[in-house]
């Protein structure tokens, strides 16, 4: 599996947090909960990332829970 960025992007203004995964793409999302929305590459259907609107409404960073695949490798660059 190649080795992909992860980005994270909050818009305070209109209170929406954005997770890429890897390189910007023409993107589709679909609703996977309230307000909870995972990006796939129209082309290839790779997951691309999440959105969260009403971010703050939703508790923040306290109450996000997001399904991540289980081959989804995260690693902290020191």
């Amino acid at each position: 599996m190649k080795q992909q960025d992860l980005k994270i992007y909050y818009d305070l203004e209109e209170d929406i947090l954005e997770i890429q995964i890897g390189e910007l793409t023409e993107t589709y999302y679909d609703e996977i909960d309230d307000d909870i929305f995972e990006g796939h590459d129209e082309e290839t259907d790779e997951l691309k990332g999440y959105k969260i609107f009403n971010f703050k409404k939703r508790g923040g960073m306290r109450n996000i829970s997001i399904p991540l695949p289980a081959h989804v490798n995260i690693v902290a660059n020191s």
